[in-house]
């Protein structure tokens, strides 16, 4: 059996969630021109549908992952039909679309506050600094969600790429995020197109928060507490491409836990604290220097000379 220190188990896990919700995070810039703020609040749904599965229902979260998959797929279609749609049918522009987001936000943080005081009425189960590692599993000696969720990860990148370019609905989409208007005269239809694209980041979202309170301790806000990493990810990665996040969330997720804990080590244990703190510097820094993130950062080396020669080289062209 290998052994893996607990720091890079905790990193691993960390990084393939924030991977995940980056994923979905880009999903829905790319469709939809707009960073949907309420989109760690989906990870919060998920979170609390482990819980229900688990601490309501007596079952293996495990069995709850497919079920936060599709209802956060729902509710996040629901959303756009109700909100967004309604709002670009009435002329609102980014600043408006941006801001509703922030506003369902606040909405469903609440909701998901209601329901577990409710249930706590209702069954007396208390929802509140949860975990559920108690109903994990073991496989060659470690922690079944670690694996869950690093492999989950490979898997929905790799189905993922052949929606992308192996299908027509998959084309599609790379076409609306292109040219919407264009795709529309084109024949697509721009509105399924949209349904299915925040149907799959919702989904995303809420599987990833469904793995949460395996590893980590949970409350109602532990979605919104991880969107700036979120949208740091996506931001390093690039907005414009979805491959990019991937890099960028385990960019982030290695970056948030592995500064820290040298933080810890190396100064002051209190200086944990000031975790949030590594993401928004990541914002910052990529904002500054690079907006387009690592995308940019490839588009100019490719354009350069020397660079060309770098990636011609990497290829096997000669």
């Amino acid at each position: 059996m290998v052994s893996i220190p607990v720091i890079w188990i905790n990193t691993i896990t960390y990084s393939s969630l924030v991977t995940i919700l980056s994923i979905g995070f880009t999903l829905t810039y790319l469709t939809a021109k707009i960073p949907n703020f309420a989109h760690g609040t989906y990870a919060g749904i998920g979170i609390y549908v482990s819980w229900t599965i688990s601490k309501i229902l007596g079952y293996s979260p495990y069995i709850g992952f497919p079920l936060a998959f599709v209802f956060g797929g729902i509710t996040s279609v629901i959303i756009y039909l109700l909100v967004i749609n309604v709002i670009k049918r009435l002329g609102g522009g980014a600043v408006v679309l941006t801001i509703s987001t922030l506003a369902i936000q606040i909405l469903l943080t609440s909701l998901i506050n209601i329901y577990v005081y409710g249930v706590r009425e209702m069954y007396g189960t208390y929802g509140m600094g949860f975990m559920l590692k108690e109903y994990d599993f073991t496989f060659e000696g470690f922690r079944g969600i670690v694996v869950t969720s690093f492999s989950s990860v490979i898997i929905i990148v790799i189905l993922l790429h052949i929606l992308l370019t192996r299908t027509r609905t998959g084309i599609a989409m790379r076409a609306t995020a292109e040219d919407p208007e264009l795709s529309s005269i084109l024949g697509i239809n721009i509105n399924n197109i949209q349904k299915l694209s925040w149907f799959l980041t919702g989904g995303l979202a809420c599987l990833a928060g469904a793995m949460y309170p395996l590893w980590f301790q949970s409350y109602p806000a532990s979605g919104d507490y991880m969107i700036t990493s979120i949208m740091a990810a996506s931001l390093l990665g690039g907005f414009d491409n979805i491959y990019g996040s991937i890099i960028g969330g385990f960019g982030v997720g290695i970056s948030e836990i592995i500064f820290t804990s040298w933080l810890q080590n190396t100064i002051d244990p209190g200086l944990g604290r000031w975790r949030p703190l590594i993401p928004m510097i990541i914002l910052v820094v990529v904002l500054l220097f690079e907006p387009r993130g690592l995308t940019g950062v490839y588009e100019r080396i490719k354009a350069s000379e020397r660079g060309e020669k770098i990636i011609s080289l990497i290829k096997g062209e000669k």
